[in-house]
């Protein structure tokens, strides 16, 4: 049979070949239509449990009487429209639709707009109902699985698994060997895996992935793959702000490094812009440097 990749992480695909092209044009509005979707990460990936409202009440009152499928569908909805209680909803019960929701009736749809979202809690949630409908349990034995596939066929399920693999280290599970697996494979000689790694640590989010995302952005041979690197690091991905500040001294490194492509130096620098919001200084090393050490951006 051969390898089915879902219609959402097509998708994804396709909305990550679009931010690649234009997230570091020089026309700033375009720039920023493209990449808007992907900013604003600072809320914490958390399943809320506090208050809800009038509309998450409303659902949640007749949730029983509706099937799984459109129950994800109208709770993944919810939690998009900015509904408290939605996405917490969706995180706390989505391994549960596992085997009872699929592909269709909207919900692919919702799935890649909740990825989308600036809040960082719904991009969980979208993640969580990706997961459910693809049947992936969020366990270490589901890991050990995906790797197995990924080794077996690296070229035919290999995208899909490095994909499962960066959402599943984003939601908690063997998250050390998950970030062992997706680093070597960003010095795989595949171009599409390399890719597909690299998006997956941008995925997989925290501190950890920064210093291997740096690496790509650096060595990489591929100029459509560090550039993905450059905006994982920047503003896509999962990343906090405090895990974004960690990147600063070696996006700094690279526009300082006289061995630097101008490529990767103005990369650099409109991450430094996406990151701190400096959009005053000019490329000026020095003077990155002393605004940032005033800032107190440079400690490692």
């Amino acid at each position: 049979m051969a390898p089915y990749m879902p219609l959402s992480i097509c998708l994804i695909a396709l909305s990550l070949c679009i931010a690649a092209a234009s997230a570091f044009a020089p026309s700033e509005e375009s720039r920023a239509a493209t990449v808007s979707p992907l900013k604003a990460l600072a809320a914490p990936p958390i399943a809320h449990v506090g208050p809800t409202d009038p509309r998450f009440d409303a659902f949640h009152a007749r949730m029983e009487a509706l099937p799984p499928q459109e129950r994800a569908r109208q709770a993944l909805s919810l939690a998009i429209d900015g509904s408290i209680g939605a996405a917490g909803y969706v995180i706390r019960n989505a391994q549960g639709w596992r085997g009872r929701i699929e592909s269709g009736n909207g919900l692919d749809t919702m799935i890649v707009t909740a990825m989308n979202s600036p809040r960082l809690e719904v991009r969980m949630a979208g993640f969580e109902v990706q997961l459910a409908e693809d049947g992936v349990e969020k366990t270490p034995g589901e890991v050990e699985h995906l790797i197995q596939r990924l080794q077996e066929d690296p070229r035919g399920v290999g995208p899909w698994m490095l994909w499962h693999l960066g959402v599943l280290g984003a939601r908690g599970v063997d998250r050390e060997r998950i970030l062992a697996v997706l680093v070597a494979t960003s010095h795989s000689e595949s171009d599409e895996l390399r890719r597909w790694a690299v998006e997956s640590l941008n995925l997989y989010g925290s501190a950890g992935a920064i210093e291997p995302l740096l690496s790509v952005a650096t060595n990489e041979r591929s100029a459509s793959i560090r550039e993905r690197a450059f905006c994982g690091l920047a503003q896509s991905g999962t990343f906090q702000p405090a895990d974004r500040h960690a990147a600063i001294p070696g996006l700094l490194a690279i526009a300082e490094d006289p061995r630097s492509v101008q490529q990767n130096i103005d990369w650099s620098y409109q991450a430094l812009r996406e990151i701190t919001a400096i959009r005053d200084l000019p490329q000026q090393p020095m003077l990155w440097r002393e605004r940032l050490q005033a800032m107190g951006l440079l400690i490692r």
